[in-house]
């Protein structure tokens, strides 16, 4: 069922109960209305009557004699306090019209009751008022009566009113909350419309808003908002896929050097052995990205949490530059260390290299010109600072803030075929952050960019030697 006539069936639902309720409490307002009318009448016809006994007007029976039999139509009867009837009018009747015990009741005050005989074609409202004994004048009981036939005449005409005019009325209001529905609605199925015709590869599609200031307005910015977000999780996803691959890319590129190089004729068994061993530790860290892709992806940080334990920094920088030695000669960078063999810190050996492979692969692949890679170990404030520092062209002011988040990339200007390291500094940063320390990027003052991680520095005399 559609919002639209749920809505109208809605309205015509309070329609039909406020036309029951309001029809019935005005059917019982004006048939008390009515009623209070014919009873001011009978205290009216009541005082006339009294007035005339008290003139002698009405020629009353005393004794056992027979009552008075009048040609009037109106209802009228006096009554001793015994019950007998000492005057009637032959509309009346001549037997009494109230009972011993309304007798009573009345002789304690006014009463009005409702009565029917045989003779009325409708029930009459009667009102008895007491009159006590005067001198010369008995107590007596005034009956006085009006038919009820206008007041039914009445009743039934308002009733006849409300059974025609209220599904009258309620087939209206539900014609025009079913109008009014169709029109407060028209701009949502609008905005529906708009929703269907975009298609996935829509990257900037939005709804038009209403610009009304209500409801409907905030629910298009709302929609909008959303279609922000999910256009921003598509440009991650592309983003991911481009940055896994380049992630991936440079391992594969190492491995690949160095399987070549052992395959080459004239060989010795120690440069073969050599090659190899790079090679293995090539797939290592192949299988480890692709783990901490993962991982990064899901935004598992947290089991990143390295097998940690001190050990001195320069051995573990000095491997993995060596690691790095074929694609560097490839690339034309020449590789720079300075490091302090002093300086240990709390460390996994296998995330702390992953840090600085992912800083080279940076230096190397976005410092564009830059001949030289510096790579240098020191303690600095009673840290352990790793700092890789290239010779290019620097990073954007705009990107340094965002340097470290996820899929975030440089100009495509520092870009190696524009595909950016959108994951290989996050994950700088989230293995610093593992291991109890924090990354910093920043530009050189002499050109080119310089990243550094900052770790907590142990005792020389703590650390021992892989």
């Amino acid at each position: 069922m559609s919002i639209r006539l749920r809505l109208a069936l809605t309205v015509a639902l309070v329609a039909a109960v406020l036309t029951v309720v309001g029809g019935t409490i005005f059917a019982g307002t004006l048939s008390a209305g009515l009623t209070a009318t014919l009873h001011d009448g009978l205290r009216r016809s009541a005082a006339r009557v009294g007035r005339e006994l008290a003139a002698g007007q009405l020629p009353l029976v005393h004794g056992a004699a027979r009552p008075v039999a009048t040609g009037a139509q109106s209802v009228v009867q006096v009554l001793g306090t015994d019950g007998r009837v000492v005057y009637t009018t032959d509309a009346a009747g001549r037997s009494s019209l109230l009972t011993a015990g309304q007798i009573a009741r009345a002789r304690r005050g006014n009463l009005l009751l409702t009565e029917s005989r045989a003779g009325w074609p409708v029930a009459h409202l009667l009102l008895a008022e007491f009159r006590p004994a005067r001198p010369g004048r008995p107590a007596l009981l005034i009956v006085v009566g009006t038919s009820l036939d206008e007041l039914h005449k009445a009743m039934d005409r308002v009733l006849a009113a409300l059974a025609i005019g209220g599904p009258l009325v309620i087939a209206i209001t539900a014609a025009g909350g079913w109008l009014l529905a169709g029109r407060a609605l028209r701009p949502v199925e609008r905005l529906r419309a708009q929703a269907a015709d975009l298609s996935a590869g829509d990257q900037h599609g939005r709804l038009a808003s209403p610009r009304t200031n209500d409801e409907l307005d905030r629910l298009a910015d709302t929609f909008n908002a959303l279609l922000d977000r999910l256009h921003g999780a598509l440009a991650q996803q592309r983003e991911f896929v481009s940055s896994a691959g380049h992630e991936l890319r440079t391992p594969l590129a190492v491995l690949s050097a160095e399987i070549e190089y052992a395959l080459r004729p004239g060989r010795s068994e120690p440069e073969m052995r050599a090659s190899l061993n790079v090679a293995s530790s090539r797939l290592r860290q192949l299988s480890r990205l692709a783990q901490d892709l993962l991982l990064l992806a899901r935004g598992e940080e947290d089991m990143l949490a390295p097998q940690a334990r001190p050990q001195r920094l320069e051995p573990l920088v000095t491997e993995s530059l060596l690691a790095f030695r074929a694609h560097a000669r490839d690339a034309g960078v020449t590789l720079v260390l300075d490091a302090d063999p002093a300086v240990s810190a709390v460390v996994d050996g296998g995330r702390f290299q992953q840090i600085v492979e992912n800083l080279l692969t940076n230096a190397m692949d976005h410092g564009r010109g830059s001949a030289i890679v510096e790579v240098s170990v020191r303690q600095r404030d009673g840290s352990a600072v790793l700092t890789v520092a290239d010779q290019g062209p620097g990073l954007p002011a705009d990107f340094l803030p965002r340097a470290f988040d996820r899929f975030s990339r440089a100009d495509p200007a520092r870009s190696s075929g524009g595909s950016g390291a959108g994951l290989g500094l996050a994950i700088v940063a989230a293995l610093a952050r593992a291991q109890g320390g924090r990354a910093e990027i920043g530009n050189r003052d002499g050109g080119g960019a310089i990243a550094e991680v900052i770790l907590p520095a142990t005792p020389p005399e703590d650390s021992t030697r892989p």
